[in-house]
């Protein structure tokens, strides 16, 4: 196998499933005033739906994350017939971000897992993550992991995914080429495509059985983070890319 000597995670949906996310919106729903009487379930489902439009902004720049944010709550609040303003949108996103990170859940195996990988390899996150992706690695667990330095954050970079600038970010702080570098992530675009057109090698986190975007050819695909396991630790032949 070829000898890679560092490994860049994706966060979100990668390292950490989004169960935080709905958990602890439906939690905050419920303590809030202004939402305490609204169907929570419903709710949900309207903020998780966002628009194409929305999201081509966000990743063209034409608004920050935090007025994409903002964004997502007040379409959810439309379908209410409701009109809240930014103080008090923040107020509920202040009160999310506290009452879901204490939703966030430790998982024994996957911090195993990660403190064997990290005694061959140098590890990082690099993340497009809209919510402090450190606060996330505390509360997963994972502080003895990632140090606050080997988390690369698009937002705090004025970067995303897939910028050359963020993926490089890491490469340049830990002085590795691209040819020695693996990216393990969710999003084919982000984490498969984007990697693989700067001279790096990607592992696809598959969980939905996707089919490919684009003709790129990851190194595995696997359905979930911990077969990556065998495959680096021990060689073990990984899921052939079929087009």
């Amino acid at each position: 196998m070829k000898k890679y000597k560092l490994l860049l995670f994706d966060l979100d949906d990668t390292l950490l499933n989004s169960d935080w996310f709905k958990i602890g919106l439906i939690q905050t729903l419920g303590i809030h005033p202004i939402t305490k009487d609204l169907d929570a379930s419903l709710f949900l489902a309207q903020k998780l739906q966002v628009s194409s439009h929305l999201i081509a902004l966000l990743k063209k720049r034409l608004i920050t994350p935090l007025n994409f944010r903002r964004a997502r709550w007040r379409h959810a609040f439309s379908h209410f017939g409701l009109t809240v303003d930014d103080k008090q949108i923040d107020e509920l996103d202040t009160l999310f971000v506290k009452t879901g990170l204490l939703c966030i859940e430790q998982s024994p195996t996957l911090i195993t897992m990660l403190h064997e990988l990290k005694a061959h390899f140098e590890l990082a996150i690099v993340t497009n993550a809209l919510y402090d992706p450190r606060q996330k690695v505390q509360q997963m667990g994972l502080s003895e992991v990632f140090s606050p330095e080997s988390i690369f954050h698009g937002d705090e970079l004025g970067l995303r995914k897939p910028d050359r600038e963020l993926y490089y970010a890491p490469l340049e702080q830990f002085g590795h080429r691209p040819e020695q570098t693996l990216f393990i992530g969710d999003s084919w675009t982000h984490d498969i495509a984007g990697p693989i057109d700067f001279g790096m090698d990607a592992i696809w986190i598959n969980a939905r059985g996707s089919k490919p975007l684009t003709e790129h050819k990851p190194f595995a695909i696997v359905s979930d983070v911990m077969e990556i396991r065998d495959i680096l630790l021990y060689g073990e032949h990984p899921t052939p890319f079929n087009s």
